[in-house]
């Protein structure tokens, strides 16, 4: 690892999953409300049917061109789906703001992630790259605990219309901070979106598996292998040794 160290000059995170947990638990609490409104709008559905949708829609970017979704389309389309009707303008940006609520009431901090942050952006420029549809949300959770002050580039797929691993993401990343993708080193769970998108584009990747993923993706015969596989953030601070 400090070999590593020596030869990048920039750590770029995911952030579901990799600085904060959201995996199967927080998942289904979204999943959840959104059902609990749909059911006060529309009236009762099929919660395994509701789930099984939601399912699809989050792996169905990582197929084709990686094209992220309109987070307004699909919840209009999950509306069509369960209770075959046309929602309103008004019905789907509400239900958009109970997801917004939903997701940022989700979000919990340990403050050794601050901790590291401070460490690291004392030697390295830090960025982030998200894959979400709703970049409102990802901005609003990381300004409200604080973690926004650490990253000269904040990237989400939502504004971006792809997701990971497509190269738009990470090349502007690089751009932001103004580094060669070969001196930054990726951290992120996801196999492909993360580690593969990061390594195709000649980034380093840190492969974290702190936290139960809910996007789970088998290894292919193309895939390269991670520079580094790590149990625990925490683990990131040899970088200092």
């Amino acid at each position: 690892m400090q070999r590593l160290a020596q030869e990048i000059e920039a750590v770029v995170f995911d952030y579901g999953n990799t600085l904060i947990e959201f995996g199967p638990a927080q998942v289904e609490t979204c999943d959840r409300k959104l059902s609990a409104a749909m059911h006060e709008m529309f009236g009762p559905h099929d919660f395994d049917q509701l789930t099984a949708i939601q399912h699809e829609e989050r792996r169905s970017p990582y197929q084709g061109e990686f094209v992220e979704h309109d987070l307004a389309t699909i919840t209009a389309s999950l509306v069509r789906k369960l209770y075959e009707t046309d929602p309103t303008e008004n019905q789907v940006a509400e239900l958009l703001e109970v997801r917004f609520l939903a997701m940022t009431g989700c979000v919990r901090v340990d403050p050794e992630v601050h901790e590291l942050l401070e460490r690291l952006q004392e030697r390295f420029q830090l960025g982030l790259i998200s894959n979400y549809p709703c970049s409102r949300s990802i901005r609003h959770s990381l300004a409200e605990h604080g973690l926004d002050q650490w990253f000269g580039s904040v990237i989400v797929s939502g504004d971006v219309g792809h997701v990971k691993p497509h190269p738009r993401l990470f090349q502007q990343v690089v751009s932001d901070l103004n580094v060669s993708a070969d001196a930054v080193l990726f951290v992120g769970d996801n196999w492909l979106g993360d580690i593969q998108g990061a390594l195709r584009f000649g980034m380093k990747a840190a492969w974290i598996q702190q936290y139960a993923a809910y996007e789970k993706f088998d290894r292919e015969p193309d895939h390269g292998d991670a520079h580094l596989e790590l149990q625990h953030l925490s683990e990131l601070g040899g970088l200092l040794s």
